[in-house]
């Protein structure tokens, strides 16, 4: 199962959830019970222990938004970074480099052929590959790499780097996921090369430059280089 670079799944996420909810109800519980239950016992005491509950349960509350938080931004399938919150780091990044200086680049991925993978094995067994596929990314990523899934059966990478590296690195993206044993891909199209069927991706490649105006350019560069890998032959990077 894919994690997001917090460690946890999109479903423990949701657990966790549900888990602090049912702790806050029960704090709830508690501290109405201590200041019901005033026999024999002095204000102080009772105020003592009323505080120290209240303390917990603002506790609780303030984890409970942090686990919505990371489910705000939390690909439902993949548990990859949503197509949103990429949107919005997207902005913010060449917004700063825009202003400061740097480098960023951008990698558009789109799985080859993936329609005649769930025509032929059925979606679920498309669900597998796009999760196998996550995994593969994310753990071939840098650190400083942002990770998320675009949509349908197409995933970007935002990189803190030139084109150059960024290149090397799409390319290990794309040797790592053609050697992947994935069930069935042999019945994938035949591409240029291939003696059997593989399931493979192709990748599109863009760096920032002092003439874009906004971040869209960003994207709308990288997703022309990943049709002109498509043009070419699919299983390869453009850039």
């Amino acid at each position: 199962m894919v994690k997001n670079r917090e460690g946890m799944s999109r479903a423990e996420l949701k657990k966790k959830l549900v888990l602090s909810c049912e702790e806050n109800r029960i704090l709830k519980d508690q501290l109405s019970v201590i200041l019901a239950d005033q026999c024999d016992r002095s204000a102080a005491e009772i105020l003592r222990e009323a505080a120290f509950q209240q303390a917990i349960l603002i506790a609780e509350l303030r984890e409970k938004e942090e686990v919505l938080s990371k489910l705000v931004i939390t690909d439902g399938l993949t548990g990859l970074y949503n197509h949103r919150h990429f949107q919005q780091r997207l902005r913010e990044e060449f917004e700063r480099i825009k202003r400061y200086s740097g480098e960023l680049s951008l990698i558009m991925i789109d799985i080859d052929n993936f329609k005649n993978y769930n025509d032929t094995h059925g979606h679920p067994a498309g669900d597998k590959v796009l999760l196998t596929v996550a995994n593969l990314l994310l753990d071939n990523a840098r650190h400083s790499d942002i990770v998320a899934r675009y949509g349908g059966e197409e995933f970007v990478i935002l990189c803190h780097s030139g084109i150059k590296d960024t290149i090397g690195v799409a390319e290990r993206f794309r040797r790592e996921i053609e050697k992947a044993e994935i069930p069935g891909q042999e019945q994938q199209p035949l591409l240029a090369g291939q003696t059997e069927g593989n399931l493979t991706i192709c990748l599109g490649v863009a760096a920032y430059d002092a003439s874009m105006s906004d971040a869209g350019t960003l994207v709308e560069r990288a997703d022309k280089k990943l049709y002109q890998a498509k043009d070419e032959g699919r299983n390869r990077v453009a850039y």
